[in-house]
């Protein structure tokens, strides 16, 4: 018995040296009130050590995308958006021990951030996703409420963008209405790609902070909102500013108190 349980715990010791690849759709129907947005193939490569997670990437897709899609969720509502993948896409590589996340993140900016530390509240509730029996976990990160679904069969502490530090792998992740929806697809692993892991190429001297990310999203979402407005006065349009603005056309929503 000794020895099967010593050849249990060499073998799970081995799987977890190995690189994985997971593979999510990625809904986003920022501002829609349901999942109902584009659908992005995305890709988790991970071992013990690290993660990269991409999206919007041109070979994800089968090839580059920029086109106008129109969208109308239950109340009738329409909305209509730029669907748009590049050749490189958006990275995040995440090393646990060092606690810091790289990223080639909105408007290309490569940052490094060390403030990434989510409250994870994990509760008894479970389910199956393939194979796989997940975990429920919730917690409030940059700006939205997201409920996250990890199996402990691989306790790797990584998922899809920047939800990261569960003790297992995340297949699923939402934040309220679903308006960013992660839903997996398949998993290798091992896998035999394990070149698909790589730290992200900057060809910057440097990374900018997370403060300077946030800083240069706020101006950015105040200089269109501006334009806008700009417009609006054209067209002899008119209307009340408000006192709180928040920068909800993206994942992350930051405050803005004027």
């Amino acid at each position: 018995m000794k020895y099967f349980i010593i050849l249990i715990y060499l073998t799970s010791l081995n799987v977890l040296a190995q690189t994985g690849v997971i593979n999510y759709g990625q809904i986003e129907s920022l501002g829609m009130g349901a999942p109902i947005g584009p659908d992005f193939n995305t890709m988790l490569v991970f071992d013990k050590e690290n993660s990269l997670y991409v999206m919007k990437k041109d070979s994800l897709e089968g090839g580059n995308i920029w086109e106008q899609k129109s969208y109308r969720n239950g109340d009738g509502n329409g909305f209509s958006i730029t669907v748009v993948t590049n050749p490189e896409g958006f990275q995040y590589y995440y090393e646990p021990k060092e606690k810091v996340l790289y990223s080639r993140d909105s408007g290309f900016q490569y940052v490094k951030d060390k403030t990434i530390n989510i409250p994870w509240d994990i509760q008894e509730e479970t389910k199956m996703i393939g194979i796989y029996k997940v975990q429920k976990a919730t917690a409030h990160f940059r700006g939205r409420d997201y409920t996250a679904w990890f199996t402990s069969q691989i306790p790797l502490p990584y998922g899809p963008w920047k939800l990261v530090g569960l003790p297992g792998l995340i297949l699923e992740a939402y934040d309220t209405d679903k308006e960013i929806y992660w839903y997996f697809k398949n998993i290798e692993y091992p896998t035999k790609h394990s070149y698909l892991l790589k730290s992200i190429d900057n060809p910057n001297s440097s990374w900018i902070s997370f403060k300077e990310f946030k800083e240069n999203q706020i101006k950015s979402f105040l200089d269109a909102r501006m334009g806008g407005r700009m417009i609006a006065e054209n067209m002899g349009i008119s209307g009340q500013e408000s006192k709180v603005l928040k920068t909800n056309s993206s994942i992350e929503v930051f405050e803005i108190k004027k």
